[in-house]
């Protein structure tokens, strides 16, 4: 049994803070982000992790600060064994020296590829066919650690971020558990640097989709942003996110980049290779739709072009 503080803040981690919760394990408090005002009434906005650790009655800390004295106090006289970090805010060195083991994160990458913060968003848009989850030791730089376990994960041609996001977290918790009942005999492994990739946050500029590119490349761009933050294009200056493509290979029929056919219920866009199939569309300020609503608002797209 041991004894530990977890430090998160999403969904992601949720299934974690469950596991951990009904295993042997004995959390002691759990770490989240200070709650944001949001909407029109800022009302106090609180992580999916805050939300859980209240149903589950444990403690809670939302420091400002990871190095602030009194935190770190807190968390020193809580005399943990293990910190379990997942999807969390970088910890100071002050913090990763209290526990008396170790501090673990999880990771949804096969480390050293793609440290950073965007790892499933990265590994669609270079169209990988395999990630998965890595449980390592942190220390004082980002995704460096040892590793402790790994688990692959298979992608298919139309796996979304959403589907991994969600099917990750669930073999992270696993992993996370199976990683603690056998701590003591888990040899660590450190990571090879020279091979190391890197998974920067994406920025709004990326989800722009150029229709002079190829099919597999806007193709990754639309799964790798979906659900968020969407793949987008224009049509008479609107922005338009798209969803659920599929590459139409077998077509004979020639389309210049960006112009659009409606045809058997899906939307048809030429690309500079092969034709993209797109089944899903959301207009700006508007909820996610199918094509064949959509294209009843918009007759007249038919025939023009996105861009």
């Amino acid at each position: 049994m041991m004894k530990l503080v977890f430090f998160g803040t999403p969904m992601f981690a949720i299934p974690t803070l469950y596991s951990l919760h009904k295993s042997a394990h004995v959390i002691s408090a759990v770490v989240t982000t200070p709650d944001k005002p949001s909407g029109r009434g800022l009302k106090n906005n609180v992580s999916p992790v805050k939300q859980k650790a209240l149903e589950l009655n444990y403690p809670i800390y939302q420091p400002d600060k990871l190095n602030d004295p009194d935190f770190l106090s807190i968390m020193d006289k809580i005399d943990s064994d293990l910190f379990i970090v997942v999807a969390y805010r970088i910890l100071p060195n002050e913090l990763i020296s209290i526990p008396k083991k170790d501090v673990i994160n999880l990771h949804a990458s096969l480390l050293p590829k793609y440290r950073g913060a965007a790892p499933i968003h990265r590994a669609i848009l270079n169209g990988e066919r395999e990630t998965g989850v890595t449980i390592f030791r942190i220390n004082e730089k980002i995704d460096t650690g040892d590793i402790l376990l790994q688990d692959t994960y298979k992608l298919s041609n139309n796996s979304t971020t959403g589907e991994i996001y969600n099917n990750l977290a669930e073999i992270g918790a696993k992993m996370m558990l199976k990683t603690l009942n056998r701590y003591d005999e888990i040899v660590p492994v450190e990571q090879d640097h020279s091979i190391s990739t890197l998974a920067p946050k994406i920025s709004a500029k990326e989800c722009l989709i150029y229709w002079n590119k190829s099919a597999e490349i806007i193709h990754n761009q639309i799964r790798a942003f979906s659900p968020k933050p969407g793949a987008y294009t224009y049509f008479q200056n609107q922005r338009i996110k798209l969803y659920n493509s599929e590459i139409n290979k077998d077509s004979t029929t020639i389309f210049s980049p960006g112009e659009i056919k409606y045809n058997n219920h899906c939307l048809q866009v030429g690309t500079e290779t092969d034709i993209i199939h797109i089944n899903e569309i959301q207009l700006e300020g508007k909820k996610r739709m199918p094509i064949n609503q959509f294209i009843k608002g918009f007759p007249q797209i038919q025939g023009r072009y996105f861009g």
